[in-house]
């Protein structure tokens, strides 16, 4: 009974370690092929990615640009009304008339009389 079970011991340490070295055996094309192919494939979505993040750049850009020409032209719409209004309106810019009499406000006070030696 002992020699059985030390048979059966054996053999199931054998079984082991078989199919550990089984499972360790690599195919080292296989996992250079695997290698090569990741490695294009993060190439082409790293190009992929770069032409989207241009694509949405140029299109940001053309959006600020025509913002950019809408508020011109705005600008330039608003300038002309300005113009145009202001060369319908008449002219009021005229100074109004200047007394030379000095008003009783600016002379002495009325109903004062100056003390003093008259001529």
């Amino acid at each position: 009974m002992q020699i059985a079970k030390l048979c059966l011991a054996a053999s199931m340490i054998a079984a082991s370690i078989v199919s550990a070295a089984a499972v360790e055996t690599v195919n080292p094309l296989e996992v250079l092929e695997r290698s090569r192919r990741a490695g294009i494939e993060f190439d082409q979505r790293m190009k992929r990615d770069a032409a989207e993040q241009r694509k949405r750049d140029n299109e940001r850009k053309a959006q600020q640009d025509k913002e950019q020409a809408q508020r011109e032209a705005q600008r330039k719409t608003e300038a002309a009304a300005a113009k145009a209004a202001q060369k319908s309106r008449p002219a009021t810019n005229t100074p109004a008339p200047s007394t030379s009499s000095t008003s009783p406000s600016q002379g002495a006070p009325s109903g004062t009389t100056t003390l003093g030696p008259t001529n």
